[in-house]
């Protein structure tokens, strides 16, 4: 499946900004950074994801930094972006009359050896047949543009610095200064090349063939092949399945194993609206959602293994957050940047207030998690089921609590049918597990209490004058976290109180395309947002439940056509024109494909399986 198409240079950028969908993103397993199909390395954090942005023209486009590099002269030039077969890098073509101008190839080195840290941006430019006039155009920034820096030219380029920090810019052509950044036009002639490379913490340059990019693009190459060889999945979704496999994988942090929702913060999910948030931490809620995914695929350590490094920061606290920082910095206080955000989108912010609410549903996702690791094969170890009873102790009492929701809502906590069916959830998984593996567990009072709460959603969460599950207790409304009920296995998919809150949901929350709104309650924040892609996914997990297969299949591939020029998703999509909202690239999304491909895939075999019979 080929996701790469020709774009008009010139339609690229709105309000001049490049729009969300038309990036790419590279990677090291340390941090990652967008790159433009107009050839602007638009975001990104040095050295690590939850550090302050070097390059963050997408939320300013005076203030940001951003690494350039496209055909000064843009006029009828068509761009196509693609990436290596099997890797994260990065490929970028300027087209013009049907042949290739500029071929840009972007990457940060990585490579087995994760522990090695590579704070390096390597990007090969090549002509064709055709001399070509490149721009070149660097501007660093230091503390989100807080910080004036010292630039310096050295032999082999400039060094940006400030008191703490230094970041470099290698090249072999001369560059100017103009300001607060360093720029080139330069003449290639037909059939050449040559390295630009991005450093950070050095405090000397060298020449361009001292960074030994070619060697570093092979050991990159082999690192992410290698990678995407161990994957069991080989179905007929297998090009988008690995393509959120390996951007998944980027996503990871390497010294620590937590991985970032997204890379990006402050993507809005409206156009000129206030639902802008920073997702460079780690969800407790995306746990079960990880592992059940990534060992669907085969990748059963990289599932076992972040499992345990979560749990060695909840141990280390002694607490559960709903969002941890990847490095066990404490960074994640909410603060508003002075910029002008995407498109106007204001406000900027970084960090996350959402840190400090009680959402009841993360007990349930980690012990879900541990579930999960269980079922793969994982080794649950007496830590870890001395933890599980430890949370069931704390959910005994906590499910009967209001809180903030999956949905995170700044408005006064509420009685919410999905954190109750959560905590249900967590029974079941913690009776399971006991029973898999023959331990010591109350499971009669974990049953009863179980029932209890079955019984308290049943009689105070359905509302038999609509035929539905309500968002919250005393609520008409529905909302689409309610989707996941059958998923937990908290209610069959064929009962007659689900398929009613079904309906009701595609009738009151669905919108073209099979593309969903979570709900239509106030949350406290003004303006709209787009659709939540994650919806689709969990739609389509009730439709296989439900056998609806031809629906199922027909959901998938909508979806997969929404899906932009390199098979990534962000966390929203503007139902009205197509464009990406929120931060980008996002895991939950990335998740979703590879939870549902194969088990689409399955029911479809066991359906031909049975008719064959």
């Amino acid at each position: 499946m080929a996701f790469h198409g020709l774009v008009k240079y010139s339609d690229i950028t709105v309000d001049g900004y490049p729009k969300i969908q038309y990036h790419g993103f590279i990677g090291n397993n340390r941090t990652a950074m967008l790159v433009a199909m107009n050839g602007y390395i638009d975001w990104g954090c040095l050295p690590n994801f939850n550090s302050p942005a070097v390059f963050s023209s997408i939320l300013d486009k005076k203030k940001g930094g951003y690494f350039a590099i496209y055909p000064s002269d843009t006029a009828d030039v068509y761009v196509d972006q693609y990436y290596k077969e099997l890797t994260n890098i990065l490929v970028t073509e300027f087209i013009k009359n049907g042949k290739v101008l500029l071929r840009l190839t972007d990457f940060m080195p990585d490579s087995e050896y994760g522990k090695i840290s590579f704070p390096e941006v390597h990007r090969f430019v090549e002509t064709f047949s055709d001399p070509v006039r490149i721009t070149v155009d660097f501007k660093p920034t230091f503390n989100y543009a807080t910080e004036r820096p010292l630039i310096e030219r050295v032999q082999h380029g400039f060094i940006f610095s400030t008191e703490k920090e230094n970041i470099g810019i290698s090249s072999e052509y001369q560059l100017r200064r103009n300001a607060d950044h360093v720029y080139a036009d330069i003449d290639m002639d037909p059939r050449s090349s040559s390295w630009f490379v991005a450093l950070y913490g050095i405090h000397h340059l060298y020449r361009p063939t001292d960074y030994k990019s070619y060697l570093r693009l092979q050991e990159t190459t082999d690192y992410w092949r290698k990678w995407a060889s161990n994957s069991t999945y080989a179905g007929m979704y297998h090009s988008m399945v690995m393509r959120s496999a390996l951007a998944l994988k980027v996503l990871f942090y390497e010294p620590t194993g937590m991985m970032v929702a997204a890379p990006t913060a402050s993507l809005p999910e409206a156009i000129g609206g206030e639902r802008n948030w920073d997702y460079r931490y780690t969800w407790i809620r995306d746990t079960a959602y990880v592992i059940e995914a990534l060992a669907s695929i085969g990748y059963k350590r990289e599932a076992v293994s972040f499992l345990y490094d979560m749990m060695d920061v909840i141990s280390r606290e002694n607490k559960i957050r709903t969002i941890y920082s990847i490095d066990n910095s404490d960074d994640l206080v909410e603060k508003e940047l002075d910029f002008e955000g995407y498109r106007g989108s204001k406000p900027v912010r970084i960090g996350n207030k959402a840190v400090d609410q009680l959402q009841i549903d993360q007990y349930g996702s980690i012990v879900r998690a541990i579930h999960a690791m269980e079922k793969a094969g994982g080794v649950v170890n007496s830590y870890l089921w001395d933890f599980v009873e430890e949370m069931m102790a704390k959910i005994e009492y906590l499910w009967k609590y209001p809180d903030s929701s999956i949905w995170e809502f700044r408005t006064e906590p509420k009685q919410y049918v999905y954190s109750k069916v959560m905590s249900w959830a967590a029974f079941d998984s913690a009776i399971a597990i006991a029973r898999d593996l023959g331990l010591s567990a109350p499971i009669k009072r974990w049953k009863t209490i179980q029932d209890e709460i079955w019984n308290d959603v049943v009689s105070k969460g359905f509302d038999s004058e609509t035929g539905s599950f309500v968002q919250y207790y005393g609520s008409k409304n529905v909302d689409a976290s309610l989707l996941r009920l059958p998923i937990l296995g908290f209610i069959p998919a064929n009962d007659q109180r689900f398929i009613g809150t079904m309906k009701r949901i595609e009738n009151e929350l669905m919108v073209d395309g099979y593309l969903f709104r979570r709900y239509k309650e106030d949350d406290g924040l003004k303006g709209d947002e787009g659709s939540f892609l994650m919806l689709t996914f969990w739609y389509i997990e009730d439709l296989i439940l439900m056998k609806r297969l031809k629906a199922a299949r027909s959901a998938l591939e909508s979806i997969i056509e929404k899906a932009n020029h390199l098979g990534l998703y962000s966390e929203e999509i503007d139902e009205k024109t197509g464009d990406f909202l929120g931060n980008f690239p996002q895991a939950l999304s990335h998740l979703g494909i590879i939870r549902v491909a194969p088990k689409l895939e399955e029911a479809l075999l066991k359906r031909v399986s049975r008719i064959n019979e």
